[in-house]
Protein backbone atom coordinates (compact mmCIF):
# COMPACT_ATOMS: atom_id res chain seq x y z
CA UNK A 1 0.00 0.00 0.00
CA UNK A 2 1.53 3.33 -0.92
CA UNK A 3 0.86 6.56 0.27
CA UNK A 4 0.82 10.37 -0.76
CA UNK A 5 0.90 13.43 1.50
CA UNK A 6 -0.86 15.88 -1.37
CA UNK A 7 -0.72 19.78 -1.19
CA UNK A 8 -2.22 21.93 -3.40
CA UNK A 9 1.27 22.23 -5.39
CA UNK A 10 1.78 18.46 -5.80
CA UNK A 11 2.09 17.16 -9.08
CA UNK A 12 -0.38 14.67 -8.48
CA UNK A 13 -2.95 16.86 -6.95
CA UNK A 14 -5.73 16.55 -9.66
CA UNK A 15 -5.39 13.39 -10.77
CA UNK A 16 -5.86 12.05 -7.02
CA UNK A 17 -8.98 14.41 -7.06
CA UNK A 18 -10.06 13.08 -10.08
CA UNK A 19 -10.04 9.29 -8.11
CA UNK A 20 -11.29 10.79 -4.70
CA UNK A 21 -14.12 12.50 -6.97
CA UNK A 22 -14.84 8.87 -7.97
CA UNK A 23 -15.65 7.30 -4.61
CA UNK A 24 -18.84 5.48 -3.65
CA UNK A 25 -18.93 8.24 -0.70
CA UNK A 26 -21.03 11.69 -1.46
CA UNK A 27 -18.39 13.55 0.38
CA UNK A 28 -15.52 12.08 -2.15
CA UNK A 29 -16.72 13.93 -4.46
CA UNK A 30 -17.46 17.37 -2.09
CA UNK A 31 -13.61 17.28 -1.27
CA UNK A 32 -12.85 16.68 -5.23
CA UNK A 33 -14.53 19.91 -5.96
CA UNK A 34 -12.78 21.96 -3.42
CA UNK A 35 -9.59 20.26 -4.57
CA UNK A 36 -9.93 21.12 -8.23
CA UNK A 37 -11.09 24.82 -7.49
CA UNK A 38 -8.74 25.77 -5.81
CA UNK A 39 -10.45 25.95 -2.73
CA UNK A 40 -7.54 24.30 -0.10
CA UNK A 41 -5.46 26.46 1.77
CA UNK A 42 -1.88 26.30 2.13
CA UNK A 43 -1.42 23.96 5.12
CA UNK A 44 -4.36 21.84 4.32
CA UNK A 45 -3.81 18.55 2.98
CA UNK A 46 -5.02 15.38 1.52
CA UNK A 47 -3.55 11.90 1.79
CA UNK A 48 -4.43 8.95 0.09
CA UNK A 49 -3.50 5.59 0.12
CA UNK A 50 -3.57 3.26 -2.81
CA UNK A 51 -3.27 0.11 -3.77
CA UNK A 52 -1.40 -0.44 -7.34
CA UNK A 53 -4.00 1.73 -9.27
CA UNK A 54 -6.81 1.40 -6.89
CA UNK A 55 -7.97 3.90 -4.40
CA UNK A 56 -7.73 2.35 -1.21
CA UNK A 57 -8.36 5.52 1.02
CA UNK A 58 -7.96 9.13 2.15
CA UNK A 59 -8.50 12.11 4.40
CA UNK A 60 -8.07 15.39 4.70
CA UNK A 61 -6.17 18.21 7.36
CA UNK A 62 -8.84 20.84 6.40
CA UNK A 63 -9.23 24.29 8.67
CA UNK A 64 -12.88 23.90 9.04
CA UNK A 65 -15.05 20.44 8.75
CA UNK A 66 -18.88 20.14 7.95
CA UNK A 67 -20.01 21.75 11.20
CA UNK A 68 -18.84 25.46 10.33
CA UNK A 69 -18.01 28.28 13.27
CA UNK A 70 -16.73 26.20 15.86
CA UNK A 71 -13.46 27.74 16.98
CA UNK A 72 -11.73 24.44 16.51
CA UNK A 73 -9.14 24.14 13.85
CA UNK A 74 -7.56 21.75 12.32
CA UNK A 75 -9.63 18.94 11.71
CA UNK A 76 -9.11 15.17 9.98
CA UNK A 77 -12.14 15.21 7.77
CA UNK A 78 -13.48 13.27 4.87
CA UNK A 79 -11.85 9.60 6.07
CA UNK A 80 -12.87 7.29 4.05
CA UNK A 81 -11.80 3.67 3.14
CA UNK A 82 -12.80 1.75 -0.26
CA UNK A 83 -15.69 -1.54 0.28
CA UNK A 84 -12.70 -3.85 -0.70
CA UNK A 85 -10.81 -2.36 1.93
CA UNK A 86 -12.52 -2.12 5.06
CA UNK A 87 -11.87 -3.70 8.15
CA UNK A 88 -8.44 -3.81 7.25
CA UNK A 89 -8.08 -0.55 9.87
CA UNK A 90 -6.73 1.64 7.21
CA UNK A 91 -9.12 3.99 8.39
CA UNK A 92 -7.07 4.05 12.22
CA UNK A 93 -3.41 4.16 9.55
CA UNK A 94 -4.95 7.31 7.43
CA UNK A 95 -5.77 9.18 11.02
CA UNK A 96 -2.04 8.39 12.31
CA UNK A 97 -0.62 9.85 9.08
CA UNK A 98 -3.56 12.92 9.81
CA UNK A 99 -1.96 13.14 12.83
CA UNK A 100 1.71 13.33 12.19
CA UNK A 101 1.17 16.09 9.13
CA UNK A 102 -0.97 18.45 11.80
CA UNK A 103 1.95 18.03 14.04
CA UNK A 104 4.23 19.04 11.26
CA UNK A 105 2.37 21.75 10.72
CA UNK A 106 2.93 23.22 13.88
CA UNK A 107 -0.14 22.37 15.91
CA UNK A 108 -1.04 19.93 19.16
CA UNK A 109 -4.46 19.14 18.93
CA UNK A 110 -6.70 17.08 16.50
CA UNK A 111 -10.46 17.50 15.80
CA UNK A 112 -12.88 15.12 14.27
CA UNK A 113 -16.40 16.03 13.47
CA UNK A 114 -18.58 12.22 13.13
CA UNK A 115 -21.78 10.84 14.08
CA UNK A 116 -19.67 7.40 15.09
CA UNK A 117 -19.17 5.87 18.22
CA UNK A 118 -16.10 4.03 19.17
CA UNK A 119 -13.82 4.52 16.18
CA UNK A 120 -11.89 7.72 17.01
CA UNK A 121 -11.84 7.27 20.51
CA UNK A 122 -9.93 3.76 20.26
CA UNK A 123 -6.91 6.39 18.91
CA UNK A 124 -7.43 8.48 22.03
CA UNK A 125 -10.24 11.40 20.86
CA UNK A 126 -12.68 12.40 23.60
CA UNK A 127 -16.17 14.07 22.77
CA UNK A 128 -15.49 17.77 23.95
CA UNK A 129 -19.10 19.34 22.04
CA UNK A 130 -21.84 18.71 19.66
CA UNK A 131 -23.35 20.89 16.85
CA UNK A 132 -25.45 20.75 14.36
CA UNK A 133 -23.73 20.27 10.25
CA UNK A 134 -24.53 22.09 7.03
CA UNK A 135 -26.99 19.09 6.17
CA UNK A 136 -28.62 19.25 9.83
CA UNK A 137 -27.45 16.59 11.40
CA UNK A 138 -26.38 16.63 14.74
CA UNK A 139 -22.92 15.99 15.22
CA UNK A 140 -19.73 14.89 17.72
CA UNK A 141 -16.56 17.03 17.80
CA UNK A 142 -13.87 15.00 18.82
CA UNK A 143 -10.32 16.34 20.05
CA UNK A 144 -6.90 14.80 20.60
CA UNK A 145 -4.42 16.18 22.14
CA UNK A 146 -0.98 15.57 20.09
Amino acid sequence: MKQYILDDSDDLWEHFAKLIGEASWPAGKYLANEMIGGKVSDWERVIVMMDDDKLAGFCAVVREDIVKGTGFSPFIGFVFVSEPYRGQHLSQELVKLAESQIREIGFHKAYIVTKHVGLYEKLGYQEIDTAIDQLGRKMRILAKAL
